[in-house]
């Protein structure tokens, strides 16, 4: 990794640390998003708001746009010198479990932003969540954004994240794809297939990241 690219990571840490909520509520938070965001009815919305909450704050006080397109609708979160990345994730999940395993961002995309730019960093938020087991803020949800209840049979239903708090950020940097081989070779990186689409077409496979076994000299903090 380059200095500048060192430095420009420590300023956005330095934002997010200051100016993101170090707790946030579902029902906040997705106020919020019907209020700023198209992204308003996703059941992730906590990474969502992390996403879109941060776009803001990191354009205010740093400048830089959005990113290069991953598919057409979509593209990566932020881009000033270097494209970054954000990605919010649960130390652990509805059963208590931790997995230091994290999904990244589409593989054939990620290819090409290292063929074609100076580096990409993932932004991360570690977040300890409490879950809505009892399903109050889903029956909250229904009621405020008024939409029916999902028909999805038994126990497929997912569990809503209910509140957060963030534990740590932390940013990954990859400068070129020899890294991601050094990293399929040393087993702290790997692709993960997402499946299929509702449609039976396959989706595209993600990268996945060890960040108990990724090497420290990846890794910025503040």
């Amino acid at each position: 990794m380059s200095d500048k690219q060192v430095e420009e990571a420590k300023a956005i840490l330095q934002v997010l640390d200051r100016y993101f909520p170090k707790h946030f509520d579902g029902k906040e938070s997705i106020r919020w998003l019907h209020k700023y965001s198209t992204q308003r009815r996703q059941d992730e919305w906590a990474a969502f708001f992390f996403e879109e909450y941060c776009f803001p704050l990191l354009t205010n006080f740093l400048g830089g746009w959005k990113g290069p397109r991953i598919t057409k609708d979509k593209r990566f979160d932020y881009q000033r010198n270097y494209v970054w990345d954000l990605k919010l994730e649960s130390i652990l999940d509805k059963n208590g479990k931790k997995s230091s395993w994290i999904i990244l961002n589409d593989k054939i995309a990620t290819d090409r932003i290292l063929n074609l730019e100076a580096g990409i960093g993932f932004v991360i938020a570690m977040v300890n969540f409490s879950f809505d087991i009892d399903g109050k803020l889903r029956k909250w949800r229904e009621t405020f954004e008024k939409i029916p209840k999902k028909h999805t049979g038994p126990g497929k239903t997912r569990v809503l994240k209910k509140s957060g708090k963030v534990i740590e950020f932390k940013i990954v940097l990859l400068r070129n794809y020899n890294q991601i081989k050094e990293g399929f070779e040393e087993g702290w990186f790997d692709k993960f297939n997402q499946g299929r689409n509702s449609d039976g077409r396959p989706r595209p496979p993600k990268y996945m990241i060890n960040m108990n076994t990724i090497p420290e000299k990846y890794v910025v903090k503040l």
